[in-house]
C-alpha cells in the first residue's frame, strides 16, 4: 500500500511540474561581420521610420524588430575613422506587412499545402556625408533599398 501511495505521489507531483523551457531567440550581434571603416569623424544613426502598429504591418510583432536590428547594425558596422564631418545614416522605412492569400476550396485543398499568406519585408536607408558646422547641406549622399517577400503554407 505504501508503495502505491508513494507512486501516486510521484505522479501527481510530476504532473505539476513545468514543460520544457521556452527557446528566446538568439540576439543578433553582427560579430560574425566584418566592421567597415568610413571616412567620417563620426556617426549618428536617426530612426525615421514610425510603425503604424496596426494591420498590414506586422514588425512591430517581432522579438526584434526591423527598425531595431538596422540601427544595430548600422551602429555595429559603420566605424568612423576619418579626421572630419559626419555620416548621418536615417532609417526611412523597416516595414513587414502581412497580406492574406485566397484559399483553394476544392477538394484538392486537403490534399496539397496551399499559401496562406505573403509577408513582404521593405527597407530603406539614406546615407547622408555633412560637415559639422552645416549639418543640413549633404556634401554627398546615397541611397539603399532592400525588399524580401516569403510565402507562407497552412501548415507554417
Amino acid at each position: 500500500m505504501r508503495n502505491v501511495l508513494a507512486l501516486v505521489a510521484v505522479l501527481l507531483l510530476s504532473a505539476c511540474a513545468e514543460g520544457p523551457p521556452i527557446s528566446a531567440s538568439p540576439d543578433m550581434t553582427f560579430a560574425t561581420l566584418q566592421p567597415i571603416q568610413v571616412n567620417a569623424s563620426a556617426l549618428v544613426v536617426v530612426d525615421n521610420y514610425k510603425p503604424p502598429l496596426r494591420d498590414p504591418n506586422i514588425e512591430h510583432t517581432f522579438h526584434l524588430p526591423p527598425y531595431t536590428a538596422l540601427a544595430r547594425l548600422l551602429n555595429h558596422q559603420l566605424v568612423p575613422s576619418g579626421s572630419a564631418n559626419t555620416l548621418r545614416a536615417t532609417i526611412d522605412d523597416a516595414s513587414v506587412t502581412r497580406t492574406k492569400l485566397p484559399q483553394d476550396k476544392g477538394i484538392a485543398s486537403y490534399f496539397t499545402l496551399q499559401p496562406t499568406d505573403l509577408l513582404q519585408a521593405k527597407v530603406l536607408v539614406r546615407f547622408e556625408l555633412v560637415a559639422p558646422k552645416a549639418p543640413d547641406i549633404a556634401l554627398g549622399q546615397a541611397s539603399v533599398v532592400a525588399h524580401r517577400e516569403k510565402t507562407l503554407t497552412d501548415g507554417m
